[in-house]
């Protein structure tokens, strides 16, 4: 039953922090993402808005 209660404690932190690092793959390349890419990105798709 300790364990249990260890895991439901350490759960929402491990999947936090799977997220948070999973927000910084770039899906298509499975490459970790650059702030200059994700800039590029950006800027490439306002452009192709306008």
């Amino acid at each position: 039953m300790n364990l249990l209660w260890v895991f439901v404690a350490i759960a929402p932190l491990a999947l936090a922090s799977f997220v948070a690092f999973a927000a910084h793959i770039d899906p298509l390349s499975g490459h970790w993402r650059t702030r200059d890419a994700r800039r590029r990105e950006e800027g490439a798709a306002s452009a192709s808005d306008a």
